[in-house]
């Protein structure tokens, strides 16, 4: 599960980046410049080391790519001036796990056992913990109610996607042409560009951005870092390991990047993090290891 290690880790960088980009560009202008950037590479890559567009299961992976992107990208931009890039990544990393270990099973017959269901109830009950508000207060006015709405569409988005690409992997498989890591994430970056392009145009044409030259200018170091860490890279690695294993292994795994960005967000953004929120988060990273040996 090398790749699935390496995908979180590079997660977690994306996500403290995300987070400082939004800062310099908004929401829509750092989705978008990250998703133009990452697909440039991307395509280099994918043309010279890859199959590029080519493959039977083509369609599948685009589709991958509009519902991870599309949806669970646009939720994550959206969470991340609400919730912060701790809080996000906790939310969207965690809760992907069973959302996609469900769907898996009502798409494509994957049953869990009672072992993985628990778990998946151990990793919700962690990310309760960790999201809900003090003595006194509430949530909605704590973080707001979009902010949790739009942490849940990013999970949603996320899990679907990863579907999606499992899916493709199976299809590609069975074809007897097992489908390049590489080229699926090119295939799925094509979808996010646009999608990211639609979001970026609306905002132009509502004049919700910022600034783009002063932006670039002071953020593109965050871009660049969000771009190669996250649809880059990052999604490589994520796209190795659904090649190879489950739904259930891979996105619990995975789920163990909001562990990462504590250190990251309390360095670069000075956000301490409750004892409440660790405490939370432990009990999410024990059900996702409970997951893992649940297989």
């Amino acid at each position: 599960m090398i790749p699935a290690v390496l995908a979180l880790l590079l997660f977690a960088v994306s996500a403290v980046s995300a987070r400082r980009s939004v800062s310099f560009l908004g929401s829509a202008g750092a989705n978008f410049w990250r998703q133009t950037l990452s697909v440039s590479l991307l395509c280099v890559l994918a043309l010279g080391w890859g199959g590029g567009l080519t493959g039977p299961c083509l369609v599948w992976f685009f589709w991958s790519g509009v519902v991870g992107y599309g949806v669970g990208d646009t939720g994550v931009f959206l969470a991340l001036p609400r919730l912060g890039s701790r809080l996000t990544s906790l939310m969207t990393q965690c809760l992907a796990a069973p959302i996609g270990v469900g769907i898996e099973w009502a798409w494509l017959g994957h049953s869990p056992g009672w072992a993985q269901s628990a778990a998946g109830m151990i990793i919700l009950l962690g990310v309760a913990v960790a999201l809900a508000p003090k003595r006194g207060e509430s949530a909605i006015l704590l973080w707001g109610r979009s902010g949790l709405i739009f942490g849940l569409i990013a999970a949603g988005g996320q899990a679907g996607g990863a579907v999606l690409s499992r899916y493709g992997f199976e299809l590609a498989r069975l074809e007897g042409t097992p489908a390049n890591p590489l080229t699926v994430s090119f295939q799925r970056a094509i979808a996010g560009v646009l999608a990211a392009a639609l979001w970026y145009w609306v905002a132009l044409k509502k004049g919700e951005l910022p600034p783009l030259r002063p932006g670039l200018a002071k953020g593109w170091q965050w871009v660049a870092g969000n771009a190669v860490a996250g649809p880059c890279f990052g999604v490589v690695c994520y796209q190795w390991a659904l090649a190879n294993h489950p739904i259930a292994e891979v996105l619990p795994i995975v789920a163990m990047a909001p562990l990462a960005v504590v250190p990251l967000a309390y360095w670069l953004e000075g956000e301490r993090p409750t004892k409440q929120s660790l405490l939370g988060g432990m009990v999410a990273v024990m059900g996702v290891v409970a997951l893992v040996r649940s297989r």
